[in-house]
């Protein structure tokens, strides 16, 4: 079985500019883990993931001891998470993007998936356009469908 067949293609997408306060209403709006970032031709360009935002929300090594308290105020740190919505899609963004192909075994991708330590892969067409995106439950409850449920009871 390909990835095509188990691959969403209703996909929430944002451009290189979306806002930083747009990508976390994106992710809450959708409930997904992560939003492909692409141009108008639908040309993959990164990704944003819950943990790259909840990483850009904590202030870098430099900023937590800057005042040279041993033990930073965290409730203050948090009070200022409005100084960081300045950022946009490309700051936060990763550029080397695992991605995967249609016509790529759901193993293949699920292993991809494993070893690289990432919940879902973004798939791209052969011409390099962003088409779907796959996730392990998308391949788990395949599996499980195919191979596990109860024979003459269709999984839901």
């Amino acid at each position: 079985m390909n990835v095509s067949q188990v691959m969403s293609r209703r996909l929430v997408t944002v451009s290189p500019n979306a806002s930083f306060r747009d990508l976390w209403r994106s992710i809450f709006k959708h409930k997904v883990n992560a939003l492909p970032v692409v141009d108008k031709k639908k040309n993959l360009l990164g990704i944003v993931t819950r943990e790259r935002l909840l990483e850009r929300v904590y202030p870098d090594y430099g900023d937590l001891f800057a005042g040279g308290d041993l033990f930073p105020d965290f409730e203050d740190i948090e009070a200022k998470l409005g100084e960081r919505v300045s950022m946009k899609a490309k700051d936060v963004m990763s550029p080397w993007v695992i991605y995967t192909q249609e016509d790529t075994p759901i193993l293949r991708a699920l292993s991809r998936m494993i070893v690289r330590h990432v919940n879902q892969l973004p798939v791209v067409s052969a011409r390099g356009t962003l088409v779907g995106m796959v996730t392990k439950g998308d391949i788990f409850y395949t599996l499980f469908r195919r191979h596990f449920a109860k024979k003459g009871k269709r999984a839901r």
